[in-house]
């Protein structure tokens, strides 16, 4: 017969999060939303993106995000969907709760860089006879 010894209670450790991590999560959650991209992807002296800036408080986590968007888009669409997608990409991937998302609209991007999927491609069909 097995005996099992009990062992004493010790606290668990503390998981901590760097604040690159946060921004990281940031720059993922806003490059999954088409037809935006950050307004400087360049990171500044600290390592840290310019278009994304993070504040811990009492209340939770303060996000300001940067960005320029398609000129095609509707500005509070997008902005809308910016704001929940770093907002559950942040509560979902780490224990921090979001007080706020900031997106601030720097820019209109007039470059169509890849082509429009929304219109099917026409093909030239020729009749023969």
């Amino acid at each position: 017969m097995a005996r099992f010894k009990k062992l004493p209670q010790v606290e668990e450790g503390k998981i901590v999060y760097g604040d690159a991590i946060v921004d990281n999560i940031v720059l993922f959650a806003v490059k999954e939303i088409p037809s935006v991209e950050l307004c400087s992807d360049a990171p500044s002296s600290s390592g840290r993106s310019s278009a994304i800036k993070v504040r811990k408080e009492k209340d939770g986590i303060h996000v300001d995000v940067m960005v320029k968007i398609h000129y095609a888009q509707c500005v509070s669409d997008i902005a809308f969907k910016i704001q929940e997608a770093v907002r559950h990409a942040i509560e979902t991937m780490t224990e921090y709760h979001v007080a706020s998302v900031n997106v601030g609209i720097n820019g209109v991007n007039f470059e169509d860089k890849t082509e429009d999927v929304s219109t099917p491609a026409v093909e030239n069909v020729q009749e023969g006879n």
